[in-house]
């Protein structure tokens, strides 16, 4: 039974080991946030993080195999629906000021603000509220001061 019980717990250790390593892999770290950026500019609500590296993989896969959009959502519906994964539909367009604008517009433009800051690749985490807010102080003549502070406000809370 001792020896039962000491060869589970190496096959434990060796397993939460190699997940952790896989967790951090720089690979699977840029899979993860290309499916960010991805769900990001989607109408889908949906937790990146708590997704396993198995449905990152798989969702990664449905993006990139196809470049038509229908067949994107169809197959990461499937993904999500297959792993009941929690997921809402978010709306279409967002409100900036009294203007409704298309969420992949915002969501690019936003997205290509951040290139360069300590903050690239990760517009997928922001709220549509905080997307609109940055969004609006992209297009006006504030300062860039004023869009750094307001970035950090969002991701370094």
């Amino acid at each position: 039974m001792k020896r039962f019980l000491m060869t589970s717990a190496l096959v434990l250790t060796t397993a939460t080991g190699a997940a952790f390593a896989q967790a951090n892999d720089p690979d699977t770290m840029q899979l993860r946030a290309s499916v960010g950026q991805w769900i990001g500019g989607s109408t889908y609500n949906v937790d990146v993080d708590s997704l396993t590296d198995e449905q990152i993989a798989a969702m990664y896969g449905a993006i990139t195999s196809s470049e038509d959009q229908s067949e994107q959502d169809a197959a990461i519906r499937a993904v999500l629906n297959d792993n009941n994964v929690m997921m809402e539909e978010r709306p279409a367009n967002i409100m900036v000021g009294d203007v409704e604008t298309p969420r992949n517009q915002l969501y690019t433009s936003v997205e290509m603000a951040l290139v360069g800051t300590e903050y690239e690749g990760m517009a997928y985490t922001l709220t549509d509220e905080e997307l609109a807010a940055v969004y609006g102080t992209i297009n006006s003549s504030d300062s860039e001061s004023q869009l750094s502070t307001q970035l950090s406000s969002y991701f370094d809370n």
